[in-house]
């Protein structure tokens, strides 16, 4: 059985979606973290592994690089993953993107808070080394503090530090995660901002286009609601329920599966013959 006949898509039918597949170009927003590589306890070992590598540089010259990694992750860590010539790179949720041409956007917020950003920066580093259980990702224009190490019994004392830099740094915005601090700067932004940033960018024919976004966190959900309202596929990565996902998949691998089968709906050549009848060798 096929990853696709296993998939949960709803409303739209297996049968709908390989039409879709073969019948229509498709731009992909994908996660990274929890969606192409598993959530590891330290966010450097979550390596993007060379096959998938391999697969998204394939889908990229198929779909013309119509591929966005969007991801919390800084524009530079999401550059050594892949080359920015052949992908769109959306790094911190999108406040700094840059795009296979060349150009790049930066959120003026973003620019604008360097400064106080480099001076939290050295607090959090500060913090960090005082605590070896504490790990500090350094996205550039946002930082995130993970603090799943800490025994729950300690972590209170995280918490009021997290509160003094509070008071300390009153023009940033702080966000309260499961297992984490994210620091960045004072803006209403999402990844659904970012996606109209892109395509207001790449400016897609929408009728022809159909857009699939990935991910596994609730900051996925504004992308999976774009997504949906303008007819394309969004698809939840993990066992937590999601509130706009119209599809999903157990785990990370499960997703390159997917990817893998619906490679040969997207012909360079435009053989159309050949779409068809991969598509009929998925169906379920």
């Amino acid at each position: 059985m096929s990853e696709l006949s296993r998939t949960r898509i709803s409303p739209k039918s297996v049968d709908e979606l390989i039409s879709l597949l073969a019948s229509r170009q498709v731009f992909l927003f994908l996660d990274r973290d929890g969606t192409l590589v598993p959530i590891t306890d330290n966010p450097k070992d979550a390596l993007l592994p060379s096959a998938t590598v391999g697969l998204l540089n394939e889908l990229s010259v198929r779909i013309s690089k119509r591929i966005s990694i969007v991801s919390a992750r800084g524009l530079a860590t999401l550059a050594m993953d892949l080359n920015p010539a052949d992908f769109i790179l959306a790094g911190n949720y999108g406040l700094e993107i840059s795009f296979p041409s060349g150009q790049t956007f930066l959120h003026p917020a973003a620019q604008e808070a360097r400064a106080v950003l480099l001076d939290i920066r050295s607090d959090l580093e500060k913090i960090a080394a005082h605590d070896p259980r504490l790990l500090m990702d350094d996205h550039q224009y946002s930082f995130c503090l993970h603090y799943h190490r800490v025994p729950p019994a300690e972590q209170a004392s995280v918490h009021l530090i997290i509160k003094e830099l509070e008071r300390k740094y009153r023009s940033l915005q702080f966000k309260t995660l499961p297992t984490s601090y994210e620091i960045g700067p004072s803006i209403e932004w999402s990844k659904a901002h970012a996606l109209e940033k892109i395509i207001e960018h790449c400016s897609p024919a929408t009728s022809d286009v159909l857009y699939l976004a990935f991910g596994d966190s609730p900051a996925d959900e504004p992308m999976f609601k774009w997504v949906n309202d303008r007819g394309g596929m969004s698809f939840k990565v993990g066992e937590e329920n999601s509130s706009h996902a119209l599809g999903s998949f157990g785990s990370p691998s499960a997703v390159i599966s997917f990817l893998q089968q619906i490679l040969p709906l997207q012909q360079v050549s435009g053989d159309q013959d050949a779409t068809k009848q991969t598509a009929r060798n998925l169906q379920p």
